[in-house]
């Protein structure tokens, strides 16, 4: 979609993202803070439900080898993903969601930058106020605790 019904409907999604991601860090947050479960605890429950949804997938998909073309990277990229949501969960019950996503997007305007001087990725006046944002945002959020 072109024009600017693509554009409305390209805001309306980063928008509508933007809320449900914040309903459920908030969510999330309150849950591990109110509730006597660990971090752990709560990961392995949603490990049990990750793998009621996936299982099933997998083995309909290719019943007699759900992990075939799953190479070493493969396997090191899971792993990392799965790393990373413990992380969030430990941020989001140690500090706050607030943290976690400063710290997100501080991720990926470090990201950015590297890639733009590594492989000459695109910078433009949009990147570089949105990198200013979060990095005054950072600084204000240190400075007010």
């Amino acid at each position: 979609a072109r024009g600017v019904g693509g554009y409305t409907v390209g805001v309306v999604a980063v928008t509508l993202d933007c809320l449900l991601s914040g309903l459920a860090t908030v969510y999330f947050e309150k849950v591990l803070k109110t509730t006597p479960l660990t971090v752990w605890d709560r990961n392995l429950q949603l490990a049990a439900y990750s793998l009621a949804i996936y299982l099933p997938w997998a083995l309909y998909d290719s019943p007699s080898a759900p992990f075939a073309g799953w190479s070493a990277i493969t396997c090191l990229v899971a792993l990392l993903g799965a790393l990373g949501g413990i992380l969030v969960a430990m941020v989001i019950k140690y500090a706050d969601g607030l943290a976690k996503n400063l710290s997100t997007a501080s991720s990926i305007v470090l990201t950015t930058a590297a890639g733009h001087y590594a492989f000459n990725g695109p910078m433009n006046g949009s990147i570089i106020l949105g990198s200013l944002m979060v990095i005054v945002s950072g600084y204000n959020y240190q400075t007010v605790r």
